[in-house]
């Protein structure tokens, strides 16, 4: 590890939401679905807890799977705090920031269902943070963009400029906590930390993605998945 690396080693936090159902895919939550050789969770956890950046790793489950999913750490040797989820996505990320310690001094948030996320890209945002204050990976929109209603295509729209939100993202510490506690405050939602972060006036940074670290959501994406996966290096970068 270079004098750089070892000064910031287990300075960065990590919050993974699983506590969604996966309805969408049909059968068992995705996340415990077999990818090689663990589940679809373990493999996402794996990619961060191979760094030496990672300080701590929260993952946020329905209260039900507490103990499943403490186990399953176990039997994969994984360090990591199971804490209960929150119906949303955000209340499982708000959930995960108040078990992290205090000692780290950046948080990043990935889905648990996004297995195919590299050294590489984790440390660019994480560099990005320590910049900038707050970052997220994105890729541009490539297809052609058109509204549509009642069934029939309307205009065109305009893609230069659009891009597609990954994970993982992520902000100094007290940005997110900042941003967090003045949505709950508020009562509103949102979809990612990007948009929780631009309300309280933080600028996020554009980290460039790759087009692999796809969300496994479908059963189509589950196909693609299984084909990608033997040929996929996590420590890439």
């Amino acid at each position: 590890m270079n004098a750089l690396r070892k000064s910031l080693a287990k300075s960065v936090g990590v919050v993974i939401p699983a506590a969604g159902s996966g309805s969408r895919m049909g059968g068992d939550p995705k996340q415990f679905r077999l990818l090689g050789d663990a589940p679809v969770l373990v493999q996402t956890v794996r990619a961060f807890a191979q760094m030496d950046e990672i300080g701590a790793i929260v993952i946020a489950v329905a209260e039900d799977e507490i103990n499943s999913v403490e186990a399953l750490c176990v039997e994969f040797a994984l360090k990591v705090e199971v804490v209960k989820g929150g119906a949303a996505r955000q209340d499982s990320v708000g959930e995960g920031l108040k078990a992290l310690g205090n000692s780290l001094d950046i948080v990043l948030v990935h889905d648990a269902v996004r297995p195919f996320i590299t050294s590489d890209q984790i440390r660019r945002v994480i560099g990005t943070i320590r910049e900038h204050g707050a970052a997220a990976v994105a890729v541009p929109v490539a297809d052609t963009l058109r509204q549509s209603s009642d069934g029939r295509f309307g205009e065109t729209v305009e893609r230069n400029g659009l891009f597609r939100m990954l994970t993982p993202q992520g902000a100094k510490k007290e940005l997110l906590i900042r941003a967090h506690a003045e949505a709950e405050k508020k009562g509103l939602g949102a979809t990612d930390e990007v948009e929780l972060l631009q309300r309280v006036g933080v600028e996020v940074h554009l980290v460039s993605g790759d087009e692999r670290n796809i969300k496994l959501t479908r059963p189509s994406d589950w196909s693609l998945a299984e084909a990608l996966w033997p040929a996929f290096d996590m420590t890439e970068g």
